[in-house]
């Protein structure tokens, strides 16, 4: 059955009800969802206003339509100027002008806050630092470059349009667009931004189990490290992996025992591999080419079978001699 109050949409928007049934109505509206949606349709049927001539007289609610029209427009223009903004805004400390730099920083800082709620359990402590570490913008996605990337780009984006589309509407005409409306608004903000941390987060562990496994090696970058020394040795990539001896090695990687927790060791002579696997994660792992020893950046710590270790300094040291 309809509702009884949909019948006054019209007068309403015209202004023709009396004072009390004007209140009554907005009332109304906040809670019915089919005399909104009918106020709606009938403004956006009406959004034709600069090509046709209106078929209603009222000059009231001729005002209301344009008002909707100008207000519309400004609210999407802001959310895109906001959204722009936030793309940017991780560089805002290359900014020398204070304004620009601050309106730059505001959304890139409340990101921040957001995120560190949820993630600044992965960021490393301080003896885990140095070397081949990924550092990023906040730090919050140490393993995974790729992903800390995207989380300081479009976080504070989707922080930035939202506070640029709330300016937008309430920068309009409140009889359109009623200011209790913004509740709703923000709620469905604040769902794709839950979204959108669900997103990372899964992301994040998906590789850190990948990590963690040592499953999905799919290229490295080896080092030598010799009396705090460190010297590049090889790249193994996609097509270096054709290669038997070079697939060999990263199963020996991928294999490996593991023995427990171990405090990442520094300058200590041996190999370091930066170790990058499917689904974006990447690590350095640390190999003692006289023990076997291997600890990964997380604490993980891992023994290759001495017959193992004596391939891979092959392998290696064949490469280090050429």
């Amino acid at each position: 059955m309809p509702c009884a109050y949909i019948e006054k949409i019209k007068d309403y928007l015209e202004e023709k009800l009396p004072k009390k049934e004007m209140e009554a109505m907005e009332k109304h509206l906040e809670s019915c969802k089919e005399c909104q949606a009918k106020l709606d349709n009938y403004l956006d049927n009406k959004l034709n206003l600069e090509t046709e001539t209106p078929d209603v007289e009222d000059k009231v609610l001729v005002s209301k339509i344009k008002a909707r029209i100008k207000g519309m427009r400004r609210i999407t223009l802001y959310g895109l100027l906001g959204f722009t903004l936030g793309l940017f805004s991780r560089f805002y400390t290359l900014d020398n002008f204070f304004l620009t730099k601050a309106v730059m920083a505001l959304p890139y800082k409340l990101a921040e806050f957001v995120l560190s709620i949820f993630f600044s359990g992965n960021v490393p402590l301080f003896w885990e630092g140095g070397g081949y570490h990924y550092q990023g913008k906040m730090g919050l996605f140490p393993y995974h470059p790729m992903l800390d990337i995207l989380a300081t780009t479009v976080t504070p984006s989707i922080i930035a349009s939202f506070i640029a589309v709330i300016i937008g509407y309430l920068l309009s005409d409140k009889r359109v667009f009623p200011r209790k409306h913004i509740i709703k608004f923000a709620a469905t903000w604040l769902i794709i931004l839950l979204v959108w941390i669900g997103i990372l987060y899964g992301t994040y562990n998906h590789a850190l189990g990948k990590i963690n496994n040592l499953e999905g090696i799919n290229a490295m970058t080896v080092y030598t490290i010799e009396e705090n020394n460190t010297s590049w040795l090889i790249t193994i990539d996609n097509d270096a992996l054709m290669n038997e001896k070079y697939a060999r090695l990263i199963t020996i990687i991928s294999e490996a025992e593991k023995v427990g927790k171990k405090i990442y060791p520094q300058g200590k002579n041996g190999y370091e591999m930066l170790v990058n696997f499917s689904g974006g994660g990447t690590i350095p792992i640390f190999v003692d080419n006289d023990s076997g020893e291997m600890v990964v950046r997380d604490g993980n710590a891992y023994q290759i079978p001495p017959e193992k270790l004596e391939y891979i300094n092959r392998v290696l040291g064949g490469i280090q001699n050429d």
